[in-house]
């Protein structure tokens, strides 16, 4: 699967925002044009107040082109009960050919049993001022469900809206009106937008007019955006205009704009402690200790003394037999199923996974939390609360100090996928806190990949590779190993040794994915097609084997990306190869070459060569010492050259010339041995 970012490879990991759509339910809105979408202290230590992230600075930052441009007017009116009606007029401007397609078909999701949703208005305007109107024919209603991400809401709907006649230079306008019925949680309403400096935004404006006894919290966050609140008979209109700035490039591993970028924040709730109790309220209920789950509990840790290795073994089995699907019905959405019903369909979203552990846990008398935290590349909870970055549920269990993620599935007991050190809500029966995950630390998270090379007499060459990895490498390698099992195992060996460069013949050799020890192991065995061969042949790749998960300087902080103006997601860990080249006994062996060592704030690298015999020994080992898990744009500066410095060393061949002067008063040397000269 390449060297990619964890959140990447693990997406299957993690519950796929499961909150945030009934969020951002609670108004109907256009797919295309508002993308509101989710990017130490130890646990028991206080979250960090939300403030606003610091913006990258407009003067330095150019303006991309884009293939479309957005605005949008839109009105909210709050009622005394906390239902709501809105109207909305989106308006999109086609500036480039590949626009046509991506935005001229609207879709507007809503939930039939929380919303109703009127289309308005809907025409394209010609770049002459001329309107021609959506037919009615081409405005259908279907039902809407994902099950690309195993999300199914029963009664999810979408408008879908065909907008005619549509060129470069047109605009097509959407005019919506919906009603809110009743909210994510009874009695309360939220409401977040956010203006992503990816998508082209024009002066769009945000009114939010509502009771002036209804205590409504309105907070924005970031560059160009500004709130601005007036009384007027009996009401409170709140004003949140957006002003345009410069589009920039999407950035690799950039956080959420979520984190960063324009935003503002609408919610009768005054903090994430009230949220917290709202859903617990509920969820509390859910958790309950049938016979059938007492049973289960028992035969799970059966012969099991330790505490821990209790908790261990039921989040095995949890991860084991429990797969991942979402499917909801009803006003809450955020409500879990019962542990029962989770047992019984062996089945369910993030929430339901964390209920019926808490139930399994419960059973056995260990006291777990639930944990409402961003599963995906948001790092921050701003004030007031919503939805929009708690999209996850995992678990903490107090008597270990562990955090755990029963959704998961590859991952060891106590290994995160995408939620190291960030903040996370709290919810017991002893109430609610704030708390925060804790950062990687590079010591759980390693792998050491030894590859053994043997290069025959007729310069055939085979070997062996086998990876050894813990924490988040090894939850990376089962899924990787669950892959290679779907495509074959001497399939993935023959593309990966062309990958290399170094092709060849190979096989895999695999434990189950589902083995969940604290390490996994994978194993290979390869023979190239190329033969080793004596100059003048130049410089000479030296076979790396087959590793699955990269190599060191792979992965852990990141594609590099010259000019960075985002925050981006780094990580923790050490990354150690060893590659062994045995050469056949008739051949010299007089090689020197010289080791790399770079050291900073950030990461340590070394890299060296020895000859033992006949073996040349390589050894590279990388180790990321970043100590949180979002590195501001000024690291870039700092590791750049650096990281290409161990690109260069990780990824040396071996240097042969045709002739070497060795010095007096030896006589000189010829074959193999003698013509290595260097590492470049």
């Amino acid at each position: 699967m390449g060297p990619a970012r964890f959140a990447r490879l693990t997406a299957i990991l993690a519950c796929a925002s499961v909150l945030a759509p009934a969020a951002h339910a609670q108004t109907a809105k256009a797919a295309a044009p508002v993308p509101a979408k989710s990017a130490k202290a130890p646990a028991s230590a206080p979250a960090k107040p939300a403030k606003a992230a610091k913006p990258a600075p407009a003067a330095t930052v150019r303006e991309e082109p884009a293939s479309y441009s957005l605005s949008f007017d839109k009105t909210i009116t709050l009622h005394a009960d906390r239902t709501a009606e809105s109207v909305s007029t989106t308006r999109t401007k086609i500036l480039g050919e590949s626009a046509l397609r991506a935005v001229g078909q609207q879709s507007i999701s809503y939930v039939e049993g929380m919303q109703t949703v009127e289309i308005v208005e809907a025409y394209t305007e010609k770049a002459d001022g001329r309107r021609i109107a959506v037919d009615p024919a081409s405005i259908m209603t279907r039902d809407e469900a994902s099950g690309v991400n195993a999300v199914y809401l029963r009664d999810a709907k979408a408008r879908i809206v065909i907008f005619p006649d549509l060129a470069v230079g047109d605009s097509i306008v959407l005019s919506t009106r919906s009603d809110t019925k009743s909210g994510v949680f009874p009695g309360q309403y939220f409401y977040n937008v956010v203006f992503p400096r990816q998508v082209a935004f024009k002066d769009s404006t945000l009114q939010v007019i509502a009771p002036k006894d209804l205590a409504l919290n309105v907070a924005v966050f970031g560059e160009g955006i500004e709130h601005r609140a007036t009384e007027e008979a009996g009401a409170v209109r709140h004003v949140v205009s957006y002003h345009a700035s410069p589009r920039m490039a999407d950035e690799p591993g950039a956080t959420s704009p979520l984190d960063r970028d324009a935003r503002a924040f609408i919610s009768t709730f005054k903090d994430y402690e009230e949220l917290g109790r709202a859903y617990w309220a509920e969820a509390s209920k859910r958790a309950t200790v049938t016979p059938e789950i007492q049973t289960l509990a028992d035969e799970i840790t059966a012969g099991i003394a330790g505490r821990r290795a209790q908790a261990a073994a039921i989040d095995h089995w949890v991860k084991a037999n429990v797969r991942y699907v979402a499917i909801y019905l009803g006003s809450g959405r955020v409500v879990p199923n019962d542990a029962g019903a989770v047992l019984k369909n062996k089945y369910g979203d993030c929430k339901d996974q964390a209920t019926l552990m808490a139930a399994l846990l419960a059973a056995k008398g260990i006291a777990s939390e639930l944990v409402l935290i961003n599963g995906g590349n948001a790092h921050s909870l701003d004030l007031p609360p919503t939805l929009a970055t708690i999209n996850h549920v995992m678990v903490y269990l107090p008597e270990f100090a562990l955090y755990d993620d029963p959704t998961a599935s590859f991952s060891s007991f106590g290994v995160l996928s995408e939620t190291y050190d960030k903040p996370a809500v709290h919810l017991s029966a002893n109430g609610v806190r704030l708390g925060r995950t804790p950062p990687m630390h590079a010591a759980d998270h390693t792998l050491l990949t030894q590859t053994k090379v043997t290069i025959a007499a007729n310069g055939t060459m085979s070997g062996e590779t086998k990876q050894t990895a813990t924490g988040m490498f090894a939850s990376v390698a089962r899924a990787v190993a669950s892959a290679i099992e779907s495509n074959g195992p001497e399939t993935v060996a023959e593309r990966q040794l062309q990958a290399f460069g170094t092709p060849g013949k190979g096989r895999f050799e695999i434990t189950s994915p589902r083995n969940l020890g604290e390490t996994y192991i994978v194993k290979s065995r390869f023979t190239l097609n190329d033969r080793f061969a004596p100059p003048p042949a130049g410089r000479k790749i030296v076979p790396i084997g087959m590793p699955v998960l990269g190599r060191p300087g792979d992965f852990l902080l990141g594609t590099r990306y010259q000019g960075r103006k985002l925050p981006f997601a780094c990580m923790a860990g050490r990354e150690v190869e060893e590659i062994d080249v045995t050469f056949p006994d008739d051949k010299p062996r007089n090689i020197a070459i010289p080791g790399r060592k770079i050291a900073n704030r950030f990461f340590t690298y070394k890299s060296e060569y020895r000859l033992d015999g006949r073996t040349l020994k390589i050894r590279h080992e990388f180790v990321s010492l970043v100590p949180n898990q979002v590195c501001g744009p000024e690291i870039e500066v700092d590791v750049d050259k650096p990281m290409a410095e161990v690109r260069a060393s990780v990824n040396s061949r071996l240097t042969m010339n045709a002739t070497v002067r060795p010095p007096a008063p030896k006589p000189p040397e010829t074959g193999l041995g003698a013509l290595f000269r260097g590492i470049r």
